[in-house]
């Protein structure tokens, strides 16, 4: 099997070749230090394409793809061209919600520090200064791209976020973490409409931006993080109330300019009480896996939702590859023994290859993904 033909055979549950495999997507890139040990161990010549399409990994590079032999080529949105980034004296910068982030001195990755909506009414949500969807920023270059990978590559096309977040993720930043979690409760008209209208934004920049693509796409990526390490941060109640329909209204949206491809959530830490509830508002694949969040087991998951979902990444990040050789490879292929049976599987991280990954053990889960990832899966080594 070629590349696509792999990818498609496994996002039907049926069983391809062997497992696909993913680099670059996003909630599996490599943060930047890591990435600057393997192109130095590796001996490449300079970086890959900087898209600084995540918090903590600026590159996107092919090249390792090919050494792992991935399966995927993914677009990512382009920059806004008519909003330009302001960072203060202080080291704020403000992005183009007016949520301001400032580099944590601990670990450089940036933090909330500045929430526009903090003491906001229901009538200020309108008189907010909003994203400007139709900015062509965010589509140059990226039609003739992936025509070019479709139609001179055998790789499976996937699109990245348009925004970093759905509704739920946005709205904590906006109107603060402590302050839109009351507003669930005690401010529901206030948080229905800021949801809904950050809905409204977020679906007219996927449309902008899937427009010229769409029919070549296999999956579509979407990114919330609905769960903690214990517990998902909203009860199912909460989250049906709020959040099912303008999910489900903006997935409905997206599949009309991408009829074949498939909606792809991420939502790390413990989520499965509100799995249930994803499956009804349309996600067909299921990422992050974090198998070390409570009643995230992967071997039950696969067998309670197998059937409805395909299932992405899932090798964990928390310990599972970042300690001995043996153990990276008996993590690998315990996540394959959970997830592959049957197709409906593509393996990867469950987050982001973090520094603290050694190189070595990068490179060996997915040369375990490989060999052990061939079908038929053989369960008992």
């Amino acid at each position: 099997m070629n590349h696509r033909e792999r990818v498609l055979t496994a996002l039907n549950h049926k069983e391809p070749d062997r497992v696909p495999i993913d680099l670059w997507g996003s909630a599996s890139r490599i943060c930047n230090d890591l990435y600057f040990r393997i192109v130095e161990d590796l001996g490449l010549d300079g970086y890959g394409d900087y898209e600084r399409a995540s918090r903590c990994s600026d590159y996107v590079d092919y090249r390792i793809s090919d050494i792992i032999d991935a399966d995927f080529r993914h677009i990512n949105i382009g920059k806004p061209k008519y909003f330009k980034k302001r960072t203060t004296n202080e080291g704020i910068s403000f992005d183009e919600w007016g949520i301001g982030t400032k580099r944590n001195v601990h670990n450089k990755y940036p933090v909330v520090v500045y929430s526009p909506l903090v003491g906001a009414d229901i009538d200020d949500i309108d008189k907010h200064k909003w994203p400007i969807p139709e900015d062509t920023g965010r589509i140059e270059g990226i039609k003739e791209k992936v025509e070019n990978w479709a139609h001179n590559t055998d790789y499976s096309i996937t699109a990245t976020p348009a925004v970093s977040g759905l509704a739920f993720d946005i709205c904590l930043f906006l109107r603060g973490f402590e302050n839109f979690l009351i507003d669930l409760y005690s401010n529901p008209k206030f948080a229905e409409k800021l949801i809904q209208k950050v809905t409204d934004i977020i679906t007219k920049i996927n449309v902008y931006y899937l427009k010229p693509i769409g029919k070549y796409l296999d999956w579509i990526e979407f990114t919330s993080d609905y769960g903690m390490q214990d517990r998902p941060f909203l009860s199912s109640e909460k989250f049906r109330q709020f959040f099912l329909k303008p999910n489900k209204e903006l997935f409905e949206t997206v599949k009309k300019l991408a009829p074949n491809a498939k909606i792809f959530l991420h939502s790390c830490g413990s989520v499965k009480e509100l799995i249930p509830d994803f499956i009804e508002m349309g996600v067909n694949i299921l990422n992050s896996l974090q198998p070390r969040a409570r009643d995230m087991n992967s071997f039950e998951l696969k067998k309670e939702f197998g059937k409805d979902l395909i299932f992405h990444g899932g090798v964990d990040i928390q310990g599972g590859i970042i300690g001995s050789l043996e153990e990276a490879i008996e993590e690998s292929k315990t996540r394959i023994k959970a997830f592959a049976p049957g197709g409906g599987y593509i393996f990867g991280p469950s987050n982001h290859f973090l520094e603290d990954t050694p190189t070595e053990n990068f490179f060996v889960i997915y040369k375990i993904a490989r060999k052990f990832g061939k079908y038929p899966i053989r369960i008992n080594c």
